[in-house]
């Protein structure tokens, strides 16, 4: 059991920099600009992509927002419009 948490920990260590690099690049919107967007009519989807236990957790609920936990997203993917901008929140 040691050998296969070491193993592990070895596999993370190795995949930290290629995860970093990747999330480097996604661009970030502030909650401002999200919201002048919105107040602009701009058709953005919200996705919160919080954890049941994290959504259950919080008293932050946005309002029209598409809730689709993190391990569902790979099933649940078709029920996002196609061609509009989606910002997701998470914590």
């Amino acid at each position: 059991m040691r050998r296969l948490a070491v193993f592990i920990l070895l596999l993370l260590a190795a995949a930290l920099p290629a995860f970093a690099a990747v999330m480097a690049e996604v661009p970030r919107i502030s909650v401002d600009e999200l919201k002048g967007r919105l107040e602009r009519g701009e058709k953005i989807v919200i996705l919160d992509v919080r954890s049941r236990s994290s959504y259950g957790a919080s008293d932050v609920m946005i309002k029209g927002a598409a809730r689709i936990p993190p391990d569902e997203l790979n099933d649940r993917a078709a029920e996002l419009p196609l061609g509009r901008e989606i910002v997701t929140y998470c914590t």
